[in-house]
């Protein structure tokens, strides 16, 4: 009887845990659609899409914290002291707030458990910042408005941005909806982002800010609220690329595109096809 039942167990699990993921995989394109709606709203009174971050240093704030007012969240950004840095104690309600949202229930659960990047260097506050599980869809690059030509990074204007390479989101965009020459709902807004498996030989207290994975509501760290699809969708978990969009689900990566729908993309998607629906004008001819 004993084996009968392990038997059992053993054919019925994995079933369950199909379902679980399923159900899981279900909210995450809710909370997806959410985030494509709060979009939507925030470009009827703003007259463009979320600027992906204005500054690159301890006192910007990203294109999910611009959100939180069309997400219920009014309270949450409304505490923000702009002339406090994003980790300083008078901005913990701020940028210390689990946001469910901004989780993929397939990957974790909400919660204020990260560290503050600190300029590239170790964190000088660990552990408390928001986490966030998407990205927005910077372009083909996630440095994209960044320029480091003279060794300094600054922020390039939106104007002089190139449509055939950016998205609707980086560093000092201000895109609006008829730029986006390429449709709406052609266009990727934001998606799954990947975080690479951790470096255990790591010793400099920076495990997350190699990972991507810093506070998620602050600006300074790009590669935790950008992604790029000039190196394709990560391949997988143990996938080591940094900036790329990419999912706990299997086999697909979701995304909410600018028109609010919401749709997975295959993980082995053709790279020109990704390039063409992350670019705001390349006018390249898409397939359904």
């Amino acid at each position: 009887m004993i084996a009968i039942i392990g038997i059992l167990v053993a054919l019925l699990l994995p079933a369950i845990q199909a379902a679980r993921e399923a159900a899981r995989r279900t909210e995450c394109q809710n909370r997806l659609k959410q985030i494509g709606l709060a979009m939507q709203n925030y470009h009827d009174t703003q007259k463009s899409f979320p600027m992906g971050r204005e500054r690159t240093d301890q006192y910007g704030v990203s294109w999910a914290f611009r959100l939180l007012p069309e997400m219920e969240e009014s309270a949450v950004y409304a505490s923000r002291d702009k002339s406090k840095r994003v980790d300083d104690e008078a901005n913990a309600r701020a940028m210390r707030t689990p946001i469910q949202v901004y989780a993929c229930p397939s990957r974790r659960s909400a919660a204020a458990d990260r560290d503050f990047d600190n300029n590239d260097t170790p964190p000088q506050v660990t552990g408390v910042a928001t986490l966030g599980d998407f990205a927005a869809n910077a372009g083909r690059d996630w440095r994209t408005g960044m320029n480091t030509a003279s060794g300094a990074v600054e922020i390039m204007s939106s104007d002089a941005i190139d449509g055939s390479v950016a998205g609707p989101m980086f560093t000092g965009s201000r895109i609006n909806g008829r730029r986006v020459t390429d449709g709406l709902s052609k266009t990727l807004a934001v998606g799954e982002r990947h975080i690479p498996p951790a470096n255990s030989s790591g010793t400099d207290n920076m495990q997350e800010y190699h990972q991507g994975d810093t506070a998620f509501l602050s600006g300074d760290m790009p590669m935790t609220i950008f992604c790029g699809s000039d190196q394709g969708l990560a391949s997988g978990q143990d996938d080591p690329g940094l900036g790329k969009f990419g999912g706990p689900h299997p086999g697909v990566v979701m995304f909410v595109y600018l028109d609010g729908h919401v749709e997975p993309l295959a993980i082995d998607i053709d790279i020109a096809t990704l390039q063409a629906l992350s670019t705001i004008a390349g006018d390249e001819v898409v397939r359904e």
